[in-house]
C-alpha cells in the first residue's frame, strides 16, 4: 500500500512525449504556487506491452471529491491512510468517477496527429493551458521520505528530482510483483479544473481485475477482467462473476434529503434487471464511512425495491458521498457516488444511471 499517496495541484508547465516501447511516459512538468516544480510521468503502456484502458470525462460531475479539491494547499497534499475516502481520495470501484464502458483502449504512438493516447492527452494539458486552469494529480509521491534521489534524465531536463507518479488504477494487480501497490481509495489520476467545468482523465492497465477485498484492494475469486467498452455480454459469465460493469442487482435511486429531518427517513431504491428473484438475505447497503445496513426480504425479478435505512447504522450525508451495494459474501456488487449539489433539494430522489 502507498505509505505517500495524496493529491498535487498545480499549473501545467509543459509536457513531453516518449514514443519508444521501452515504459514510455507523457511528462508533465507542472509548477505550483510556491513555484516548485515537480515531474508527473504518466504510464501510457503497460510493462508487459498490452495497452492501458483510457476513461475520459467530460464534464466530471455529482462526485463527492470536487468539493474538496477548492480548499487544498498548493503542492502535494499527504493524505495520510487512515483519511482516506470519497471525499478526499480515488477509489474507481468504490466511488465511481466513470462509467465502465466508456473505457478506450489506445496505442501510446502512432504516427500522424491526433491518434494515439499521448496525443489525447496533451490535446487536454493544451487546453487547460490556453484557459489557465489548474491541474489535480492523484498519485505517489517520489522519491520517498528518507529515501536518496536519483536524477534521471526528465529531472534534469525538468529542472527537479520530486514529483507524483501511479496516475492509475492502483488496485487488483494480480500476485506478483505489483501485488504490494494494491489498496483501496488510493487510485492515480488526473482532474482538470477549467473556466466552467471539471474533466477527469483515468487510466488502468488490463491485467487489473475487479471486484477487490476491501481490506487491500486485492483480487478476490471472483474478479475478473473489466476489457475495453465492457458493457451488456462483453464479460464472460461463468456462475462465479460479479459483473461490476454491469450488475444484474443495483442501486436504482435513493433520497439522501428528506424533508425535515433525516434520520430513519432516507431510502435507497435496489433494482433487479434479471429474469429471476434475488434473495437479499444477508446483503447490505453500506455508506461513505463504511457502515452497513442490513437487508432482508425477497427482490423480484425485474422489481425494485425501497429500503428505508434505519438511521442507526449506514447514512447518506448532503454534502456528497457513495452507496455501495454487497452480497451476502461481502463482496461489492454495485456502487454510486453522488455530490453535494445532488443533495441540496429535499424529498427528491437522486437517480443513478447503470
Amino acid at each position: 500500500m502507498f505509505r505517500e499517496y495524496g493529491v498535487l495541484q498545480g499549473k501545467v508547465d509543459r509536457f513531453k512525449r516518449e514514443d519508444d516501447l521501452d515504459s514510455p511516459h507523457l511528462q508533465i512538468r507542472v509548477i505550483d504556487r510556491n513555484n516548485a516544480v515537480w515531474r508527473v510521468p504518466v504510464n501510457v503502456l503497460s510493462g508487459d506491452g498490452s495497452l492501458l484502458i483510457f476513461h475520459r470525462v467530460d464534464p466530471l460531475q455529482s462526485h463527492p471529491i470536487l468539493a474538496s479539491l477548492s480548499s487544498l494547499a498548493p503542492g502535494f497534499n499527504l493524505l495520510p491512510a487512515g483519511d482516506r475516502s470519497a471525499t478526499k481520495s480515488l477509489d474507481f470501484l468504490r466511488a465511481p468517477l466513470f462509467d465502465w464502458p466508456t473505457g478506450v483502449e489506445v496505442a501510446p504512438s502512432r504516427p500522424g496527429a491526433n491518434n494515439d493516447l499521448q496525443d489525447s492527452l496533451t490535446t487536454e494539458l493544451e487546453n487547460l493551458k490556453a484557459q489557465g486552469g489548474d491541474i489535480f494529480v492523484f498519485g505517489e509521491k517520489f522519491p520517498k521520505q528518507g529515501q536518496p534521489s536519483t536524477p534521471r534524465p526528465s529531472d534534469v531536463e525538468f529542472g527537479t528530482t520530486q514529483g507524483v507518479h501511479q496516475i492509475h488504477l492502483n488496485q487488483g494487480n494480480p500476485p506478483g510483483r505489483f501485488e504490494s501497490d494494491n489498496g483501496t481509495f488510493q487510485d492515480g489520476g488526473i482532474i482538470l479544473k477549467l473556466a466552467n467545468r471539471y474533466v477527469g482523465l483515468f487510466l488502468r492497465f488490463q491485467t487489473q481485475w475487479l471486484p477487490t477485498d476491501d481490506r487491500n484492494g486485492n483480487q478476490i475469486p471472483t474478479s475478473r477482467q473489466i476489457p475495453a467498452g465492457a458493457g451488456i455480454g462483453t464479460i464472460p459469465d461463468d456462475g462465479g462473476g460479479v459483473s461490476v460493469s454491469n450488475p444484474e442487482i443495483y442501486i436504482e435511486r435513493a433520497l439522501v434529503n428528506p424533508i425535515g429531518a433525516d434520520p430513519s427517513k432516507e431510502v435507497v431504491v435496489i433494482g433487479n434487471a434479471s429474469s429471476a428473484a434475488v434473495d437479499l438475505s444477508n446483503w447490505s447497503i453500506v455508506d461513505r464511512n463504511d457502515n452497513a445496513e442490513p437487508l432482508t426480504g425477497i427482490l423480484g425479478a425485474g422489481d425494485s425495491l425501497r429500503v428505508t435505512l434505519s438511521g442507526n447504522t449506514a447514512q447518506l450525508g448532503n454534502q456528497g458521498g457513495t452507496i455501495r451495494l454487497r452480497d451476502a459474501a461481502g463482496n461489492q456488487v454495485h456502487a454510486v457516488s453522488y455530490a453535494r449539489e445532488d443533495a441540496q433539494t429535499e424529498g427528491r430522489y437522486v437517480r443513478f444511471i447503470t
